[in-house]
């Protein structure tokens, strides 16, 4: 039926959305929202919800961004994780449309907890708020806008979701939906401001659904257009500049994570988007813990984000509204046929490259995997399940529509009380009280907030803490710290790990060479490390049973470079002799490979390799003390660098100690070089971690040949070059 032309006893009007009417709604929301989350808001100054590793994150997110926002923005994407690279915000969600909400909280009390949880509270709030905006306007009824907005605000999968509140905070787009709807029946290009700052907030609030949300976006646009009968080309210009504004706004944002995934290859690999695909089988499936229908089969471990049964009450209603399109033609089918189109599209997505039903493999190239072939950046995601969230956003407005179709049949006295059982229906559904919560200091742990006290009033300089190989929660623990000292840290979490840090925990790092640690703590100054942490707590049965954090110490201790030592708490913090300068650059030349005749100490059929100038083909010397290239020039020159360079297969068949001989032209050895070049090694991996350059400077001299010795012995080690490059001169 038409609901513009039922009996005025069975409908509303059209409604008018008013600005006190948002706000009072979003104190109900905010409201419920506490009520959904206790005991969180009995101590929302310590306490924080759902687990310490993503909300951690994530609370360390919105604490720097709003730092930054205080002084405007500057040095807001070189966060101080991962020294020494750059962008490290960026790898990670920025939670920036998040933070600009809270930062005030942040400014007034210094308390990331609370001003996480009040960030958790606004973001239900705002998705309410949201959805009843966009319902009651496609309805034209408010008890269906509470009851959809109800459903939206507190579905399910906002619960499993919780510890990532990027899934929480998506009340921006059913605003900007509400935008384009009221653009095109008005024809009020206001309200492509609406669209437009919607659309940003929410990009700015969740990257996936700066992708998700094209296929909402998309949908309601080309119904607008194709039901526009004389406007059409003026609309789709009027579409055109607003989506333009909106690309240009969001272009800093974009380019920055662009520049970081070619940089570092974010990329994920297909196995990951295997792994966080939905099945349909996940649709059918409640999580244990949660509501009133918890005699449902939990999901299988480690398929969290897969729980997305979204609850009997809201399959019944999208069901009547679903019904109402049987040969029908007017408002409500129209909208009815594009939100169930949107929430079809958008659980087909979900599946991920590799649909699966009930377990079974139906096709390798489902619609994801077309859009991984034609998108840029959709393979940085890693859960296509998280699709789930359009899908619930369609599954909302359907909701909305069963229940104004619903009411019709309700007595007009009764349908209040109706509205309130069916929301209580839908929260009982989605219910996790108590929610699982932690406490957590608000300035981190007692050890944690000693250290940052005295760094606060050090010299600039980075932070490396250790152990490196530990879990993610206590790299966040260090982490969480950087919001209370000025210094950048060589650890870290996030979403994807630093190159360095992987190599720092690998078993065989030059970390933890226990024979050179004067070449060890050489390497930190290098990078431009100035102190070192020694977390003694941190550290694991095995590495304790092993004296790991012994030998740590004794390696600081025994460096001679150790200027001040202290004990805070469980902690021992090592202020280091100031970072070492990189040497200064002056102008070189390459020796041109033909000119170099090359020898070597064994695997001659490998000699070629040295110069062939294929990175991935290497000449293989031993670690036994006496492997050694020597490279014989056609002429006698200023030899001012040598480049020996690896690959990642080859990491660890470093040098441990080198030596660089010069032999000028009437026969004299002359020694240029002779020490463990770890810090040029390091210094390598940094510029390029998956062909890193050892770069060797050398001070003036007159060769005719060059003698590259490995001096060092490592048992059971390689000495790997995958290419030999000289450099000479030219202002001597």
């Amino acid at each position: 039926m038409n609901v513009d032309a039922a009996p005025a006893a069975d409908r509303e009007t059209a409604v008018d959305v008013r600005l006190r009417e948002l706000m009072i709604a979003f104190v109900g929301f905010a409201i419920a929202a506490i009520v959904m989350t206790l005991p969180l808001w009995q101590h929302p100054t310590r306490r924080l919800p759902s687990d310490l590793v993503d909300t951690l994150l994530n609370t360390w997110i919105i604490g720097w961004d709003a730092d930054r926002l205080r002084h405007g923005l500057v040095g807001l994407w070189d966060a101080p994780i991962y020294y020494p690279y750059r962008n490290t915000l960026a790898f990670s969600e920025n939670l920036l449309g998040i933070a600009v909400l809270v930062a005030p909280v942040y400014w007034i009390t210094g308390n990331p907890i609370l001003t996480y949880n009040v960030a958790l509270i606004v973001s239900f709030a705002i998705a309410g708020v949201g959805m009843y905006l966009l319902a009651t306007s496609l309805t034209r009824s408010r008890r269906s806008g509470v009851i959809a907005a109800a459903f939206y605000a507190f579905c399910s999968f906002r619960f499993i979701e919780l510890s990532h509140i990027q899934f929480i905070a998506t009340g921006w787009l059913p605003i900007a939906l509400y935008g384009l709807h009221r653009y095109f029946s008005t024809g009020r290009r206001g309200y492509l401001g609406t669209f437009g700052v919607g659309c940003a907030l929410q990009a700015l609030s969740n990257s996936y659904v700066a992708y998700f949300m094209a296929l909402p976006i998309a949908s309601v646009a080309l119904d607008g257009l194709r039901h526009e009968r004389t406007r059409r080309a003026r609309r789709l210009a009027e579409l055109a500049v607003a989506a333009a504004t909106i690309v240009v706004a969001l272009a800093p944002v974009g380019l920055r994570y662009s520049r970081v995934r070619s940089d570092y290859g974010h990329v994920r690999r297909l196995a990951e988007l295997e792994e966080g695909s939905a099945d349909v089988r996940s649709y059918f499936i409640g999580r244990s813990s949660m509501g009133v229908w918890r005699w449902l089969r939990a999901g299988e471990p480690g398929e969290a984000e897969k729980d997305l049964f979204p609850g009997v009450v809201a399959i019944v209603l999208a069901a009547i509204a679903l019904g109402h399109l049987r040969g029908r033609r007017d408002d409500v089918a129209r909208w009815v046929s594009v939100y169930g189109l949107i929430a079809v599209a958008a659980l087909v997505l979900s599946l991920g490259p590799h649909v699966r039903v009930w377990g079974h493999l139906v096709t390798t190239h489902g619609p994801y995997d077309w859009l991984l072939r034609v998108v840029p950046g959709m393979n940085g995601m890693r859960v296509p399940a998280r699709f789930a969230i359009i899908f619930f956003l369609g599954l909302s407005v359907l909701v909305g529509f069963g229940a104004r179709l619903s009411a019709i049949h309700v007595p007009a006295r009764a349908r209040s009380l109706a509205t309130a059982i069916a929301v209580l229906a839908i929260l009982a559904e989605s219910c996790a009280v108590p929610l699982p919560v932690h406490s957590y200091g608000a300035r981190g742990r007692p050890a944690d907030r000693a250290v940052a006290e005295w760094l606060g009033g050090r010299l600039p300089g980075a932070v490396l803490h250790l152990p490196v190989r530990t879990s993610s929660v206590q790299e966040l623990n260090y982490q969480f710290a950087t919001l209370f000292h000025s210094h950048p840290i060589v650890n870290g979490m996030s979403g994807y790990d630093s190159p360095l840090q992987l190599l720092f925990r690998g078993r065989d790092s030059v970390l933890y060479d226990n024979d050179r640690p004067s070449a060890v703590v050489r390497m930190l100054r290098s990078l431009g490390v100035r102190y070192v942490v020694i977390n003694q707590e941190d550290y694991n049965v095995t590495q304790l049973a092993n004296d790991e954090h012994r030998l740590a110490l004794g390696l600081l201790r025994s460096s001679g470079q150790v200027v001040r030592e202290e004990r805070l708490l469980d902690a021992y913090v090592f202020e280091l002799e100031r970072p070492i300068a990189p040497p200064a650059a002056e102008p070189v030349v390459p020796i041109d490979r033909r000119e170099l005749s090359v020898s070597v100490s064994e695997a001659e059929d490998r000699v070629a390799y040295l110069t062939d100038g294929n990175r991935d083909t290497r000449w293989i010397g031993g670690q036994r003390g006496t492997s050694w290239i020597a490279a014989t020039l056609a002429r006698p020159a200023n030899i001012a660098r040598v480049d020996m360079r690896l690959a990642e297969r080859s990491l660890f068949d470093h040098p441990r100690e080198l030596e660089v001989d010069a032999v000028d032209a009437g026969g004299a050895t002359r020694v240029l070089y002779r020490a463990t070049p770890y810090s040029e090694f390091v210094a390598a991996f940094v510029r390029d971690p998956s062909y890193p350059r050892i770069t060797i400077a050398l001070p003036d001299n007159q060769t005719a040949t060059l003698v590259i010795r490995e001096t060092g012995q490592a048992a059971g080690r390689w000495w790997s070059v995958h290419e030999l490059q000289l450099w000479r001169r030219t202002s001597r």
